[in-house]
């Protein structure tokens, strides 16, 4: 069980590793999400979860996923795909 950082950008849900969270900022177009690695954009922020099950990806989502994914999970009864701050995909990446 991993304690995420669960967020919204362009229809989807994302996490990320809530120890890799520095600062979260509100913005007139949604949220900056600081990371060490920079920043990651987002519609909303759900939550931090703390109990969510964060699976490997499979063989598919891993060969075809622009960026790192992580992992996936379920979070109130949507995907969560969790990524890599250092390997965002171009959907969290700031402009």
């Amino acid at each position: 069980m991993q304690l995420l950082v669960v967020l919204t950008r362009g229809g989807g849900r994302w996490g990320l590793a809530r120890d890799a969270v520095r600062e979260v900022v509100r913005q007139a177009d949604g949220f900056a999400v600081a990371t060490r690695e920079g920043l990651v954009r987002a519609d909303a922020v759900l939550d931090v979860a703390a109990r969510l099950n964060v699976r490997p990806p499979g063989a598919v989502v891993a060969r075809f996923w622009p960026g790192r994914c992580l992992g996936v999970a379920i979070h109130d009864g949507a995907p969560v795909v969790v990524v890599s701050p250092a390997a965002l995909p171009p959907v969290l990446q700031a402009e």
